[in-house]
């Protein structure tokens, strides 16, 4: 997998667009999540499946929550670095999208596995209930509902995949320009130049390997 363009621009840029990208909104999750809890007002701060635990087990999850999510905005911090410093730099952004990935799919069986600030299916729904202050919504606004929350979810999914291909092809670029400069500073290359197509037929005899002879 080489570096190279990917749609309208290199994958060096596009994987610090989705570097910037990811640090922007992780920070604002981060300071939704905080100012929540400031206010105690948990709107998203939980999955709803655990809004009912006891408090220290939501303060436990509100804590790994924001734990995540600063571990989050310093892989996509550490990719600005990946240019000059290796893709060592750019390795916890990726692993970063495959976490954010799997967990996506995994929020899917389960509202525990959601990511950190995102609400899932079940979420929305009792925000919704919450808003319009009635205790069971109606099967046409559940349809709706439903059907924006698809389209949003896999174009999520999606844009994750989309990230994670080309930041991996970002890696495999630094690490084939970082391998190429050792090569090239330890004297490891190797110089060979070939005749011409001339040259080989004005080759002596005895350079030709010999014909073959049957027994």
């Amino acid at each position: 997998m080489s570096g190279g363009r990917t749609l309208c621009c290199h994958v060096s840029t596009a994987t610090l667009v989705f570097a910037f990208y990811y640090l922007i909104v992780n920070t604002l999750k981060l300071v939704g999540i905080v100012l929540s809890v400031c206010r105690g007002k948990e709107a998203f701060p939980v999955p709803y499946s655990e809004y009912m635990a006891p408090r220290s087990q939501r303060i436990f999850d509100i804590s790994t929550n924001i734990l995540m999510l600063i571990s989050m905005s310093i892989a996509a911090l550490l990719a600005f670095f990946s240019k000059r410093k290796g893709p060592m730099f750019v390795l916890p952004f990726l692993l970063m999208m495959f976490v954010e990935l799997g967990m996506s799919f995994l929020s899917l069986f389960d509202g525990v596995w959601s990511l950190p600030g995102t609400p899932n299916y079940r979420d929305l729904l009792q925000a919704a209930k919450s808003q319009i202050g009635v205790p069971r919504l109606d099967e046409e606004f559940i349809g709706q509902l439903t059907m924006w929350y698809s389209i949003l979810f896999m174009t999520d999914v999606l844009l994750k995949v989309y990230a994670l291909q080309v930041s991996m092809r970002y890696f495999y670029m630094l690490k084939a320009e970082r391998t190429t400069a050792v090569n090239v500073d330890t004297g490891n290359t190797v110089t060979v130049k070939l005749p011409s197509y001339a040259e080989a037929l004005r080759m002596k005899a005895e350079d030709t390997p010999p014909t073959y002879q049957e027994p």
